[in-house]
C-alpha cells in the first residue's frame, strides 16, 4: 500500500513540475496499455458528437457524345451525428465500433447532354449511414492501428424545381456498400489525437428510382445499376478541452461508380457514371470513456 501511495505522489509531482519533464513527455515515453486509464486514443474513440459539414458533390455521366459529362456539381450543407466506442470485450482489448449518420440538403447545378432541360438548379437530399467494426493494436508508444470492416448506405434524391411539369423529374439513387479499412491514430499529446483512415470495398444493389421522369410513360420506374468499387479516405483531429468535452475537425473523400442499367421498356437507360465527394466537417463531442478513479477529474 505504501509503495502505491509513493508512486502516485511521485507521478503527480512530475506532472505538475514546471521543469523539463512535462505530462506530454511522460505520455510519449509510456505505452498505451500501461496508461489505459488515461489513454488519449481510447478517450477520443469513445464519444458521441455532432458536426456541421459541407460536401462538394461531383457526379459525371458517360454518354455517347461525351465520355465525362458533368451532370451535377456543387456544395451542400448538412449535419453529421457520430457515435464511437473502443474498449475491452471480454478478454479482447480495444474492440472498436463507429457509426455516423450524415444528412445534406440544398441545391446543386444540373446539366444534361440532351432533352428539353439542359441546365438548371436541382434540389439534393443526401442521407448516408456508415458503420465500422474492428480491433485496435498498439504498434508503438502513442500509436494505434485499427483494421476494420466497414459497411453502410447512401441515398441521393435529386429533383428539378419543375419536377411536376412535363420536363421535371425526381430521381433517387441508392446503394449499400461493404469493404475493409484501416484506421491509424497518433496521440500527439495527452489532449490531441490525429487520425487517418482508408477503405476499399464494393457497392451492392445500386438502383435509381424515378418518381417523375420528364413525361415518359413508365412512371415510376426503377433502373438497376451495376455495382462497382468504392473508395473512402479521411483525415481528422480531435482535441480534448477536458477529459469529457472535445472539439474535432476533418476532411473525407468518397469515390464510387455506377454501371449502366439495362434498357427500360420506353427505350431509356441510366448511363455509366462516376461520383466523387469531398466533405469538410467541424464539431464537438462528449467522451463517455470511464477512466480509473485516479483520472476521474477533468484536466
Amino acid at each position: 500500500m505504501g509503495s502505491k501511495l509513493n508512486y502516485a505522489v511521485c507521478f503527480a509531482g512530475l506532472a505538475t513540475m514546471g521543469g523539463s519533464v512535462s505530462a506530454a513527455d511522460m505520455l510519449v515515453k509510456t505505452s498505451l496499455d500501461a496508461r489505459a486509464w488515461m489513454n488519449p486514443i481510447l478517450i477520443a474513440n469513445t464519444q458521441v458528437g455532432l458536426s456541421i459539414v459541407g460536401q462538394r458533390v461531383d457526379y459525371y455521366e458517360t454518354t455517347s457524345t461525351d465520355p465525362r459529362f458533368s451532370s451535377e456539381a456543387g456544395w451542400l450543407p448538412g449535419l453529421q451525428f457520430g457515435l464511437s466506442a473502443m474498449g475491452p470485450a471480454g478478454p479482447v482489448s480495444n474492440i472498436y465500433f463507429m457509426g455516423a449518420f450524415t444528412w445534406l440538403y440544398g441545391q446543386t447545378q444540373y446539366g444534361a447532354s440532351g432533352g428539353p432541360v439542359r441546365s438548371d438548379r436541382s434540389g439534393a437530399d443526401i442521407r448516408a449511414l456508415d458503420l465500422r467494426f474492428g480491433k485496435g493494436f498498439e504498434i508503438a508508444a502513442d500509436w494505434m492501428v485499427t483494421p476494420y470492416l466497414g459497411m453502410g448506405y447512401r441515398g441521393w434524391d435529386r429533383s428539378l424545381s419543375n419536377r411536376f411539369g412535363p420536363s421535371g423529374y425526381d430521381e433517387l439513387y441508392e446503394h449499400t456498400y461493404i469493404g475493409g479499412g484501416m484506421l491509424l491514430q497518433w496521440a500527439a499529446t495527452e489532449r490531441l489525437v490525429l487520425s487517418a483512415s482508408g477503405l476499399i470495398g464494393t457497392t451492392s444493389a445500386p438502383t435509381m428510382k424515378t418518381s417523375y421522369n420528364g413525361g415518359f410513360p413508365i412512371n415510376p420506374w426503377t433502373y438497376n445499376l451495376g455495382p462497382s468499387s468504392i473508395y473512402m479516405a479521411g483525415l481528422s483531429a480531435d482535441y480534448a478541452l477536458t477529459n469529457k468535452w472535445h472539439i474535432n475537425a476533418g476532411i473525407d473523400f468518397l469515390g464510387f461508380r455506377y454501371g449502366a442499367s439495362p434498357w427500360a421498356p420506353d427505350g431509356t437507360r441510366e448511363p455509366d457514371s462516376q461520383t466523387s465527394n469531398w466533405t469538410v466537417k467541424a464539431g464537438f463531442g462528449y467522451s463517455f470513456h470511464k477512466p480509473s478513479a485516479v483520472a476521474a477529474n477533468d484536466w
